[in-house]
């Protein structure tokens, strides 16, 4: 038995992920450390330092992929997703999502 891989479904491809109405509606932190809940992140050391770009990439590619709407509103911050917003590595349906509602994420 072959499997084509045209007709494959891919599991990101059915699953849903947040994107808020509005860049006022994200209320996350700016700085300091922050906890990412296991709903969003189930790895090792779920707590983040802001500071580093490592930290901020966990944190921010974990809850844009995985998070519901309230987790996305709690946990990403404007000013923070403005500044590492193009170096994110996020499947292209959300980036792209999140860029339509967004433009100005875009440089």
């Amino acid at each position: 038995m072959t499997i084509d891989s045209a007709v494959r479904v891919r599991t990101q491809a059915t699953r849903g992920f947040a994107v808020p109405a509005s860049l006022d509606d994200l209320t996350g932190p700016a700085e300091g450390s922050l906890r990412l809940p296991d709903t969003v992140y189930w790895g090792p050391d779920p707590v983040v330092d802001l500071a580093y770009w490592d930290d901020v990439a966990k944190a921010y590619e974990a809850t844009l992929r995985e998070g519901t709407l309230a987790d996305v509103q709690a946990l990403v911050s404007p000013a923070v997703l403005r500044r590492w917003w193009s170096r994110l590595f996020l499947p292209v349906r959300i980036r792209c999502a999140w860029e339509s509602r967004f433009p100005e994420l875009v440089s």
